[in-house]
């Protein structure tokens, strides 16, 4: 069976519905990334981590697992001062998702994953998945949603505090995930011939941490970016790569103890 939904003929998706397959999607954006990264950052991430993570699910835990084609557009409203955004409305993004699901569930597939590349798409994917939760739990179905964790990853969270001992990840203190040393080494170690390294300089921010209201980019940072991305490295970006990899495996592990999914026959 290969990894990829968008690789399998009917016939083979039907069979992993049948075994109880692990179903992923990658949900993404389409969004600014500051004056030295490519508005496609964040469905690169989703795509690439999602991949990445089945294959280790698959090759190092022995897991079935389906890996969606991604939805590279996401809901990115507080970028929409930057030139290159495009964002779904809320309405529309969750009804693209709880659609994509849906579907995915009507042939058979008990457990589905999200694994979210922007924190923009957070909100709107809690409310899809607690919608489906609800029609599924009224028309009698055992459909279970679940949602990568993220940087709130335990393992993710243990290695990064390692990577900063050892000083190869440093502390950017600035609001620092978005377009910051963290993507922009991640982008380095991917595809550096999108980066822009003479533009890989720390942005001066209106405020240093999140305001209480819902806020823009552009009312914190002039640039879009946060963070450092001065202090960006390649080795850097090539440890986040094998860190979401295994903490997104070691994720699937955990949801296919629980619920039986993905396990081989």
């Amino acid at each position: 069976m290969n990894l990829l939904w968008g690789e399998c003929t009917w016939e083979e998706i039907a069979q992993a519905a049948k075994e109880d397959y692990l179903v992923v999607l990658p949900a993404g954006a389409i969004e600014q990334h500051g004056p030295m990264l490519p508005v496609d950052v964040d469905a690169r991430l989703a795509e690439r981590n999602a991949v990445e993570g089945a294959q280790c699910a698959r090759d190092k835990y022995n897991l079935n697992v389906l890996v969606l084609p991604p939805l590279h557009y996401g809901q990115s409203c507080h970028h929409m001062n930057f030139p290159g955004t495009i964002s779904l409305r809320f309405e529309t993004y969750i009804a693209a998702l709880s659609d994509i699901l849906r579907e995915v569930a009507r042939y058979g597939f008990r457990t589905l994953v999200v694994q979210n590349g922007n924190g923009g798409n957070q909100t709107s994917i809690e409310v899809a998945r607690h919608k489906l939760m609800e029609e599924f739990a009224l028309a009698g179905r055992d459909v279970k949603i679940y949602v990568h964790p993220g940087h709130s990853d335990p393992y993710i969270r243990e290695e990064h505090r390692k990577a900063r001992e050892s000083g190869l990840m440093k502390d950017e203190k600035q609001m620092a995930i978005h377009a910051s040393a963290y993507e922009t080494s991640q982008m380095l170690a991917d595809r550096p011939h999108v980066v822009k390294t003479h533009k890989m300089v720390k942005p001066p921010l209106k405020q240093t941490t999140a305001p209480d209201f819902a806020w823009r980019t552009d009312e914190i940072s002039e640039t879009g970016a946060f963070g450092d991305p001065s202090l960006a490295t390649k080795e850097l970006g090539i440890r986040l790569w094998d860190i979401w990899a295994e903490g997104i495996a070691r994720f699937l592990v955990k949801i296919s103890e629980e619920r039986g999914s993905g396990k081989k026959r």
